[in-house]
């Protein structure tokens, strides 16, 4: 991860990541063929890490508008916290599975009980997925204030329709604590 962090996702060469490693090419090898096959393993498993994560500690949480809320307060916090976690999802582009299934499960749900108002769930996923990942951007290229992520995620919510009323109740709410993305366990996944 620290590899696609520090040269982004097309520089590396294989060669950077036995280095970073400590392995043997053959090592490397017997996992991946390619620095694109990594990218994709290393992408999938911190992302479904990090919703692990998020998911534990919305273990309490049913309402689909206030896990979303709380889950975006959680993610950009977390990126806030450890810039080699927020410069890697930035320059990776990759999406967790768990990532787009959790999100269109409360997109879908918040949908349905009039919560959300966007034309369909396709843009209100693009509408939180592309909010987040910019200002992470704007996380790695330099520091920004500790309130930064709970501003971003009321704005995603005026994104989507959420009347400021709620959006104030919903940003005033304690955010709960997460485990570290390293002791999240993180699915496993089976090739298809």
């Amino acid at each position: 991860m620290r590899v696609f962090a520090e040269h982004g996702t097309d520089v590396p060469v294989i060669d950077d990541f036995i280095r970073a490693a400590g392995i043997a090419r053959g090592t490397f090898y017997t996992y991946f063929r390619t620095t694109a096959e990594l990218l994709a393993a290393t992408s999938r498993d911190l992302e479904d890490r990090l919703m692990v994560g998020i998911e534990a500690a919305l273990a309490d949480h049913t309402d689909p508008l206030q896990r979303l809320a709380t889950g975006v307060r959680l993610w950009l916090r977390r990126a806030r916290e450890d810039q080699v976690l927020c410069a890697f999802v930035v320059r990776s582009q990759l999406r967790g599975r768990l990532v787009e299934d959790i999100l269109t499960r409360d997109l879908r749900a918040g949908h349905r009980q009039g919560s959300f108002r966007t034309p369909g769930i396709g843009v209100a996923r693009d509408l939180v997925v592309g909010t987040i990942r910019e200002a992470m951007a704007r996380m790695m290229t330099g520091p920004v204030s500790r309130h930064y992520p709970d501003q971003v995620a009321a704005v995603i919510l005026q994104g989507l329709g959420v009347e400021s009323r709620m959006i104030r109740r919903l940003m005033a709410m304690p955010v709960p604590a997460m485990p570290s993305v390293l002791e999240a366990q993180a699915p496993v996944h089976r090739p298809r």
